[in-house]
């Protein structure tokens, strides 16, 4: 006869199946419980997927897309100025979105929370749709939509994770629901690359609402399925379910009252400042790199370049045909170059750049050599070159989570994961200073981000166990919110003062190393306090009871 489990009535023969053992490779998974979290898990893939489909989409239309306009007055931006000023004003709308969030959390049950916010963002993305169909500007708008949104759709899945496990199971659970998460962040990141140039960034804002209303569709299978589960308990559950979840209230005060807990936000403000100005340094040096092969021979820097001669009679502008001037995308380089159209073959051509043919080009690397042109390559290396730079941030930071950051914890503890980052970012920013390259910054990029997304995030989350539950959550929120757009408004501070002084990347590479000399002596005051806090229990114990 088959033995039961006394706790759950369920059979050991089914925990011990193929499924049940694959899901206990990462996480102890108790029968019943495989199809709630392979759905979340599924749904956190696709919500990150969408995800990164939008933010490789932001990227060309703000930075390709330049200026300004305030008051009808336009101002003489270059695109990362104005990503720079937009997060600025993210941080300002986020005050209202938080709070438009907390008062719809009072009103509404988990399931109407969710579905109100889904379809929100899902017609939101219709709308921009057919705005940018009217050729209406969305950068900045766009911008500041994708913060917002990347803020409360991902917040929201997780308050339903934890709304739907007890703290026991999330403490189990959770470790699967987040390789989802990571997932998605990659693989969408690979996907958004390989479809940006077929089907164009706005047709990718419709892919990414279908792709809400598919995660709408699996959090409402969890719901019920959870409520199922529940049996006798299925009242109870269903009223808890549908009960408002409310908000917390009161961080500012506890952080204002506790050594520890200001170091963290610290923390918080100082590696949020460091990345936002070291994404401004990669953009900026992104578009040099990709506008460089288009500066005349001998102009100096600021020089506008001479309208481009006609090539072999053709007028600038004309079609894409055999003699036309035009525009190649070099995305292996991350560049621009200007030639002609040496031979047309149905949907690509050959086209005579840099001082050779280079055939078959795709239509979506030749564009005419007009303003318009100009605009449509730019937001294609971008478009290209940001899709993968995503894609390796994403795989290393998959890497290290699954192998790397359990044996950090494990043998080297907290307190040393902490010192990772900042030690990376002294590296990174160090070398910029002496070399600022397009090559060197994405090096030094990828490897702050995938650390940043995984042995620092997990480091930081486990800062406040040692903490009260008023902390963990008041406080906690506060931190994650304003203090992480705080961090983006100090950058954008120093990006705006950098282009008044007429400022080099060099010199914005040196601003991020004092800071990271900064942000490492805020880590030895976090070490100590953690110290001090945890010297009667040892860490791999704290860790455990997270």
């Amino acid at each position: 006869m088959e033995r039961r489990v006394a706790s759950t009535g369920e059979n050991e023969t089914a925990a011990r199946g193929p499924l049940h053992r694959l899901l206990s490779i990462f996480a102890e998974v108790r029968p019943r419980e495989a199809f709630s979290v392979l759905v979340l898990t599924l749904n956190v893939f696709l919500l990150l997927t969408g995800y990164y489909l939008l933010k490789v989409v932001r990227e060309p239309l703000i930075l390709a897309g330049g200026g300004l306009e305030i008051g009808g007055h336009r101002l003489d931006l270059d695109g990362p100025e104005v990503k720079a000023y937009a997060s600025a004003g993210q941080a300002l709308l986020l005050v209202g979105v938080v709070r438009a969030y907390g008062a719809m959390a009072r009103r509404f049950g988990r399931m109407q929370l969710t579905t109100a916010l889904t379809l929100f963002f899902a017609g939101n993305l219709v709308l921009f749709f057919f705005l940018a169909r009217l050729g209406v500007p969305l950068g900045v708008p766009f911008y500041l939509w994708v913060g917002c949104f990347n803020l409360t759709v991902i917040a929201q899945f997780w308050s339903f994770a934890n709304d739907v496990y007890t703290p026991e199971q999330g403490k189990r659970l959770f470790a699967i629901v987040g390789i989802g998460s990571s997932l998605g962040a990659m693989l969408g990141a690979q996907i958004a690359k390989r479809v940006y140039v077929p089907i164009g960034p706005y047709n990718m804002m419709l892919l990414a609402a279908g792709v809400l209303l598919v995660c709408l569709w699996l959090t409402r299978l969890v719901h019920r399925h959870e409520l199922a589960r529940a049996g006798a308990g299925a009242g109870a559950a269903a009223a808890k379910a549908d009960a408002p979840p409310g908000g917390a209230a009161g961080g500012f005060g506890l952080i204002a009252r506790d050594r520890y807990l200001l170091l963290i936000a610290g923390l918080t403000l100082v590696l949020n400042w460091v990345n936002s100005t070291g994404e401004y340094i990669l953009d900026r040096t992104l578009i040099e790199s990709a506008t460089s092969a288009l500066t005349p021979a001998g102009g100096g820097p600021g020089e506008p370049a001479p309208a481009p001669a006609a090539a072999s009679g053709a007028a600038p502008g004309a079609p894409l045909a055999a003699g036309a001037p035009v525009y190649l995308v070099d995305p292996g380089a991350s560049r621009l170059l200007e030639g002609k159209i040496a031979a047309e073959r149905g949907g690509a051509f050959d086209v005579e750049a840099g001082g050779k043919i280079v055939e078959n080009a795709e239509k979506g690397l030749v564009h005419p050599r007009t303003e318009a042109g100009k605009k449509a390559a730019l937001g294609a290396v971008i478009g290209t070159f940001k899709g993968d730079f995503f894609y390796w941030v994403n795989t290393f930071g998959v890497l290290l989570q699954l192998f790397l950051v359990s044996r950090i914890f494990k043998y080297l503890g907290v307190r040393f994961a902490l010192f990772i980052l900042p030690s990376i970012a002294l590296l990174g920013y160090a070398s910029l200073a002496v070399l600022p390259v397009l090559a060197v910054v994405r090096v030094a990029k990828v490897a702050e981000n995938s650390t940043d997304y995984s042995v620092q995030n997990t480091a930081r989350q486990a800062l406040f166990l040692p903490v009260g539950r008023d902390a963990k959550y008041s406080a906690k929120a506060a931190i994650d919110t304003f203090v992480v757009r705080a961090g983006d408004v100090l950058a954008a501070a120093v990006v705006i003062a950098g282009n008044l002084l007429a400022l080099s990347t060099r010199h914005f590479a040196m601003i991020n190393l004092a800071l990271a000399v900064v942000w490492l002596g805020v880590v030895v005051g976090i070490a100590r306090e953690h110290r001090r806090r945890t010297e009667d229990e040892p860490e791999v114990d704290a860790l455990k009871a997270a």
